[in-house]
């Protein structure tokens, strides 16, 4: 019985020290100060209202706040694909405003991945192929994602159509439609299906007259969105 007993007591030491030089090599190869992406958020007013959601996602104190991103915020509130790039808005004739600023950006911001949250601004009219508007929408996904290093992850949530409001209808489906297509011209773009996610929930929207900005719950649901598809393509470091 005495022999048992040690026998058992030596297994048991065996496998404790197993684990716990388990729990050491654990620990010394891998790092809660690591970098899982550089993401580069660029939009309109929705991404400049939920800069704390973004942040807290994905690097706050939740589960990526170790080995999680760096999120960097390009926001510019009313911005279409092609904004006026001018100081002063008003009898400006180019519209090259993401052009001028990455220009100016991307040499300093090495983003691991973009997220493209603009289009609702070029719904409420069909615009021209150079300025703000849903006309010639194929052109205008092509000439942005020109602007973005060959090869990066682009990540592009569409518009839920079904809850903006009705005078944007015909906009809001161009959007969608040349979103869908781009697909296939760049295999580096990903569309996210914000559409799905959100066109049976009318809570999304703020009740603020514009029908476009998030609420505090949608802005909720478009980052944890956003979340899935960037750890789906983007592996812990």
């Amino acid at each position: 019985m005495a022999r048992t007993r040690v026998a058992l007591a030596t297994a048991l030491f065996a496998v404790v020290s197993l684990l716990a030089v388990g729990a050491v090599v654990a620990t010394t190869t891998t790092s809660n100060a690591k970098t899982r992406g550089v993401i580069l958020f660029v939009g309109d007013s929705n991404i400049y209202l939920n800069a704390f959601g973004i942040v807290s996602e994905l690097s706050g104190p939740g589960p990526h706040g170790d080995n999680g991103y760096v999120p960097v915020l390009a926001s510019r509130p009313g911005a279409a694909i092609r904004s006026p790039d001018c100081l002063v808005s008003a009898g400006c004739t180019t519209g090259d405003y993401w052009k001028v600023k990455f220009a100016g950006l991307l040499p300093k911001v090495q983003a691991d991945a973009f997220v493209t949250n603009l289009g609702i601004n070029d719904t409420a009219q069909a615009g021209t192929a150079t300025g703000v508007g849903y006309f010639s929408y194929p052109k205008k996904i092509d000439w942005y994602m020109q602007l973005i290093p060959a090869g990066k992850l682009v990540i592009w949530t569409n518009l839920p159509c079904g809850i903006e409001p009705v005078s944007r209808l015909t906009g809001c489906r161009t959007v969608n439609y040349a979103l869908s297509l781009a697909k296939v011209r760049w295999p580096n773009l990903v569309v996210a299906d914000w559409a799905a996610v959100a066109n049976s929930h009318p809570e999304y929207l703020v009740g603020d007259g514009t029908g476009v900005h998030l609420s505090t719950a949608g802005n909720s649901a478009w980052i944890a969105l956003v979340t899935r598809e960037l750890d789906s393509r983007l592996p812990q470091a």
